[in-house]
Parts: C-alpha cells; sequence; structure tokens
C-alpha cells in the first residue's frame, strides 16, 4: 500500500502551528541527542573501568608473566586440562626394555648361593650348572659408621736454663674449626642443592652421621666454602659470557625485609648466578659482561643495553600478553586474537622445520609471509581509537618488532626462554621454604654455590667428590686448583662465525 501523503497546511494559521510541532520535535531530538551523547560517554568510561579491573584481577600464569603458584583457586580451575592419551599406562609395545642394573662383582658386599637339591625325585643326582646363575641383588644402607674424630695434641715446653716457654707450632693443613673437609663439603650440598635450612642440616648430621655442631658452626663452615669455590665460580662466569647463545632471567631475592634480585645466565652446559640490589640496566650489564652473542629474554627493558640484532625475545611471554589482548572486547580483542593465532602457528612452523631440515626454504617463505602479517597486524592495533591499552602495547611491541625474529639469523636461537626459567627455578623453591639470608654473607653464598653444584650436575660430576677435593684444598690453605671441565671460551665475536 502507498504511505499517506501529509496534508499540506491551506492557511497561514495551519503553516504557523506545523512550523510550531517541528520545533517542539526538534527540541526533543536535541534533548535524545544530548541524553545519548552522555550515555556513550558514560559506556566509554565504564569500559575503560572494566577493562582496567580485569588488568588487574584477571591477570594469570597464563597471561602474564606472574608464577603458577600465584593463581588463585578459581584460576586453576579454568586451566586446560590436558587431553587424556588413549595409550594404556607403563610400556608401550615396541619400546626398549628397561631392566634394573646389577652391580658387577667387585662392588658386591657379600654374596649367598642356594643349590637345587642334589638329588632328583627319580633317583638321579643333580650336576649343578655353576656358569650361569640367576642373579638377585637387595641393596641397603649400613648403619652409619662412627664419625673420623683426628685429636690435634700440641705440647709446650719450659727451658731448663733460662725458663723461657716453647709451644709447638701449628701446622697449615690443620684445620682451625671444628670441621674436616667431609662435613663441609656436604653442609654446602645440603643447603645450595636440597634446600635444607641450618637447623635440618644440624639434625640430618646428628642423625645420619652422628655428628652435632651448632648452627652457627654451620653457617660458619658455608662462609668458609664462598673463596674456595671462587675460582670455579669466576670459571662459570668467564665462560659463559663466551658462548654465541645465553639465556638470561631475574628473581627477587630478599636480604632481610629488603628486596634484592637474583640474575641468571645460562646455556646448554652451565648456569651463572648473581645477586644485585638494582633491577635496572646496570645490574644487566653487571651479569653480561663482556658478553658478545645472542641473548635470548623476555620483553623486560632491563637488558635494553643489548644491541637489538643480538636480542631474542621469548615468544612464551609473548603468547600471554597475546592471550591477555584476546580477552578484551571490541576491535582491541580482535586484534588480541589474531597476535594469539600468528604466534601459535609461527612456533609450531617453526617446530616442524626442527624435524624436517630439509625444507629450509618452504620454512623460510612461511615464516616471512608470518612476520609480515604480524607486522601488519601491530600497525592495526596501532591506529585503534577506542583501545588505548592494547594501541600502547601494540606501539610498544612495534619498536621492538625485529627482536621477535632473531632466530631466522642462527638456528642455534631458541623461540623461548626456557632454559633460564628452568635454572632459576631451584631458587624460587629455595626462598619458598626457607628465610632470607640475613648478612651480605648469604647474599654471595647462594648465587655461588647454586652456580657451582648447579654446573657439576649439568656435567655430570659427582658434587660430593667436588666440594670434598675444593674443601680439602681450602683447609690446608692452598690455592683452589680444581676446575670444571670446559672448554675455551670463543675468542672471536660468535656473530662473525654464526
Amino acid at each position: 500500500m502507498l504511505a499517506a501523503v501529509p496534508t499540506l497546511p491551506t492557511t497561514l494559521d495551519e503553516a504557523h502551528q506545523v512550523i510550531v510541532r517541528q520545533q517542539e520535535r526538534i527540541t526533543e531530538l536535541e534533548k535524545q541527542a544530548a541524553r545519548v551523547a552522555v550515555l556513550e560517554q558514560q559506556v566509554e568510561m565504564l569500559q575503560k573501568q572494566l577493562e582496567e579491573l580485569v588488568a588487574k584481577f584477571g591477570s594469570s600464569s597464563r597471561n602474564s608473566s606472574k608464577a603458577p603458584s600465584s593463581d588463585s583457586p578459581e584460576q586453576r580451575a579454568l586451566r586446560p586440562k590436558r587431553k587424556g592419551s588413549s595409550r594404556p599406562h607403563g610400556g608401550q609395545p615396541g619400546h626398549p626394555r628397561h631392566e634394573r642394573a646389577l652391580y658387577p662383582p667387585e662392588q658386591v658386599t657379600r654374596t649367598e648361593q642356594y643349590f637345587p637339591e642334589s638329588t632328583c625325585s627319580c633317583g638321579g643326582a643333580v650336576a649343578i650348572d655353576w656358569g650361569n646363575p640367576y642373579r638377585h641383588q637387595v641393596t641397603d644402607i649400613a648403619p652409619p659408621p662412627p664419625p673420623d674424630v683426628t685429636e690435634h695434641q700440641f705440647y709446650q715446653g719450659v727451658c731448663q736454663s733460662c725458663g723461657i716457654k716453647h709451644h709447638s707450632q701449628w701446622p697449615d693443613w690443620v684445620p682451625s674449626g671444628q670441621m674436616g673437609a667431609g662435613v663441609i663439603a656436604w653442609v654446602v650440598i645440603l643447603s645450595g642443592q636440597f634446600r635444607l635450612s641450618m637447623r635440618q642440616i644440624q639434625v640430618l648430621l646428628w642423625e645420619m652421621c652422628h655428628v652435632r655442631f651448632s648452627t652457627g658452626a654451620i653457617s660458619k663452615a658455608q662462609g668458609k666454602a664462598i673463596p674456595w669455590m671462587g675460582p670455579l665460580y669466576r670459571q662459570v662466569g668467564q665462560y659463559v659470557r663466551g658462548q654465541a647463545v645465553c639465556h638470561a632471567d631475574e628473581t627477587r631475592h630478599y636480604r632481610g625485609t629488603n628486596t634484592y634480585w637474583l640474575w641468571a645466565l645460562a646455556d646448554h652446559s652451565v648456569s651463572y648466578f648473581m645477586t644485585h640490589y638494582s633491577r635496572g640496566k646496570a645490574a644487566a650489564d653487571a651479569l653480561l659482561g663482556s658478553f658478545t652473542g645472542y641473548l635470548v629474554t623476555d620483553h623486560f627493558s632491563g637488558y635494553g643495553n643489548v644491541p637489538p640484532e643480538r636480542r631474542q625475545l621469548c615468544w612464551a611471554h609473548l603468547i600471554r600478553h597475546f592471550r591477555k589482548m584476546a580477552g578484551r572486547c571490541g576491535e582491541g580483542g580482535s586484534v588480541g586474537k589474531r597476535l594469539l593465532l600468528l604466534a601459535y602457528t609461527t612456533v609450531r612452523t617453526h617446530h616442524r622445520w626442527q624435524q624436517q631440515p630439509d625444507e629450509a626454504a618452504r620454512y623460510q617463505r612461511r615464516i616471512l609471509r608470518l612476520r609480515r602479517s604480524f607486522q601488519a597486524t601491530l600497525n592495526k592495533g596501532l591506529a585503534l581509537e577506542n583501545c588505548k591499552r592494547t594501541t600502547n602495547q601494540c606501539k610498544h611491541l612495534l619498536k621492538d618488532e625485529a627482536m621477535c625474529w632473531t632466530f631466522l639469523k642462527d638456528s642455534r636461537i631458541p623461540l623461548t626462554n626456557n632454559r633460564a626459567e628452568r635454572v632459576i627455578r631451584p631458587y624460587v623453591q629455595w626462598r619458598k621454604t626457607s628465610f632470607a639470608s640475613q648478612s651480605a654473607q648469604g647474599d654471595r653464598f647462594r648465587p655461588t654455590v647454586m652456580t657451582v653444584l648447579g654446573t657439576a650436575r649439568q656435567l655430570g660430576m659427582n658434587m660430593a667428590i667436588l666440594m670434598r677435593d675444593i674443601c680439602s684444598q681450602g683447609l690446608a690453605h692452598k690455592s683452589v686448583s680444581v676446575r670444571f671441565p670446559l672448554a675455551q671460551p670463543l675468542a672471536s665475536n660468535p656473530l662473525q662465525t654464526a
């Protein structure tokens, strides 16, 4: 049906009435427009407040750099569950068989032999097969032996002619304290490797070895071991700074109620630690020293003095930030979801190339295409007007975009900083289960013992033998000559030889 045509006014009074009605309608529309503008401002303000609250209370270990232990029960419940495998528990068909290794005969303490009856039920004699007996070994821990106590007796005498007293001389190899090399070695290992408190070390030494020392003596033994481990500590620091690729990370360290920082620098074979009062660039420079290789880190600005062409950002940290961006509303969330998808695709493409390195040409094409999409998405986020937080993050990341792709320069550069996080994790556990250090001695002991024992374990060395050798030379007032079997650091710039 055709719409009704409005009747036009025929007189001047009717025209005036139409004009008045239109003016009233315009006034009403202006009021509605003003009300809509106020509501839009309120919506924008509430949306900003919501984003701030989500950013403050919605942060978890999955979308930020927070530790998993800091997640709330609700956040733990939201963690995605790993899909169960359809395979049964235990060994799978076709896998190499694993058997308990037997001690060789020379390491067997006692041998018990058992023989069958000499006569068979049929009346015949049973011939013993002496060549291949079935061997079953039972391992036990013997009661602790009595401690090895050496008493040093120093005599004095008096001259029968002049009456001058003469005292025996203290040999250099006799310790001035009450602990021998073995006890000090185990005090260091129990505290640095197994993270026991001084009170726990005191109890364990008594229960296992029947030796009793005060907690003050145990603390003093730790202090003695610091300069003895110094040569190995410096050796590891010099070695790791000469490598082509290293990982760096930092975590909190407390001295009393004051906050310090423990820094870690590691490669595939050694780990080096350092405590510092600062988390800034000066501390990072002290950690890196003369390091000129590629450095894998998170997006922390403290490593800003490292040239961008030598720094690789951790993609695991980037994924967590993108996951947080993807949880926002509007265009900011769309940009975050796109960045998250590109990050997952980049990691998957890189892992696939590591499994099939012969497809290098196709890998390069895919990575370059992903990089162009990554840059375009960051530029899109930079142009957003209604999501300031996403815009700032895209601007910050676009400035450091080249550091996301440094791994394309050298196949030895990994995508994540997993190595540094793994070596620093034991200290985080140590910090949570013990009191803070109370002096500068504790600040020196923790990084030194973690560097020495951590490197020894990574190299497959026996920590007890290593520490006993170190403490034996230290107690004898000799220069510690023990060193790690490390290759010489690279003499040239690794970037020139990569």
